[in-house]
């Protein structure tokens, strides 16, 4: 299903914490939770939900709209 979140320019941008987090050296950063999940392939890999959200086409898919590294 699609997240609703979308990347430009590094910046993941959707319905919350839109542009807070970013992709630098295929880690995703931001204010909290920062670098615990990677890009790998186009697959999101971390300590929870890992490979279960992609990438296509700049479009972040997965099995819900709460990206994992939003959780707080």
């Amino acid at each position: 299903m699609y997240t609703g979140f979308w990347i430009d320019n590094n910046y993941i941008w959707g319905p919350e914490e839109s542009g807070r987090f970013w992709i630098g050296g295929g880690y995703i950063w931001g204010p909290y939770n920062s670098g615990k999940w990677w890009i790998d392939d186009g697959w999101i890999w971390g300590p929870t939900d890992s490979g279960k959200f992609w990438i296509d086409d700049g479009h972040i898919y997965g099995p819900s709209k709460t990206l994992p590294w939003l959780r707080k």
